[in-house]
């Protein structure tokens, strides 16, 4: 039987962490094991200077397991602390979608996915176009999860991913706009550009409040699958930050190896 981790940055309150539970159930063996509290945007942040804690409690009938650290930390504990080596980790309904490269980079539950592939564990990373849990726990949610996120699942536990592939990051529009259809595209790479509105505290200081300009994405890309033509997006992911061998000469034209 095959042995999944369902795993997630929102924490073990979210039911989109329980919605995929039950998806993955339905396909193989699968062990809860999640962070105490939301550890959003955080990107690839692992706990190196002080303890980590291991605790299980039971959530709705379900066993889960719980650490006050990251979704990083998450994958090494599974692995070294409860010994267990999944065939295939699953990361979270998450909530809010994780489009383009830009997005990637700061997702938690991108990260875990990520480094269960460093660890040569191949992961998909499941995230959706809604912002708060409640619209996690709708019928219509529920329809696209026994449907498309038990398909995806199962065929890549059967088939693995193909070779170049180290992770999938999928991508759910809000069930509003979904249109019963997916679409195998590559991840944009910005989703918007920086401002800082700059305003006076009370005391007359200066501070900087982030705010964001969106970027279009045309087509054939997660953005525009997403939220244009209200598909799932699903996007072939590789760990390997590598250029390729004709990039390595020409990085050698520039004489640095004479220096």
């Amino acid at each position: 039987m095959v042995r999944l981790l369902v795993t997630n940055d929102d924490s073990y309150a979210s039911p989109g962490l329980f919605l995929l539970h039950r998806v993955a159930s339905k396909v193989g063996e699968a062990l809860v094991f999640s962070t105490e509290s939301p550890r959003s945007v955080i990107g690839h942040t692992i706990t190196f200077f002080r303890p980590l804690r291991v605790y299980s409690m039971r959530v709705g009938g379900v066993d889960v397991y719980l650490t006050d650290g990251t979704p990083v930390d998450v994958v090494h504990l599974a692995l070294n602390v409860l010994g267990y080596r999944p065939d295939l980790v699953l990361s979270g309904i998450n909530v809010g979608e994780n489009l383009t490269l830009q997005h990637i980079f700061y997702s938690g539950t991108v990260a875990a996915a990520i480094e269960s592939a460093v660890m040569g564990i191949p992961a998909i990373a499941f995230s959706a176009d809604v912002e708060s849990f409640g619209e996690l726990s709708t019928p219509e949610m529920e329809g696209i999860a026994a449907r498309y996120l038990k398909a995806i699942i199962e065929r890549v536990a059967e088939r693995g991913l193909p070779p170049g592939v180290d992770l999938l990051s999928v991508n759910i529009p809000n069930p509003r706009r979904f249109r019963s259809c997916v679409r195998v595209v590559r991840a944009s790479r910005v989703r918007w550009y920086s401002g800082y509105d700059g305003r006076r505290d009370p005391f007359g200081r200066p501070y900087y409040w982030l705010y964001m300009r969106e970027v279009e994405a045309g087509p054939g890309t997660d953005v525009h699958a997403v939220k244009a033509e209200g598909c799932l997006s699903v996007t072939p992911l590789t760990i390997d930050l590598n250029s390729g061998p004709p990039a390595l000469e020409e990085v050698k034209k520039l004489g640095l190896e004479e220096l």
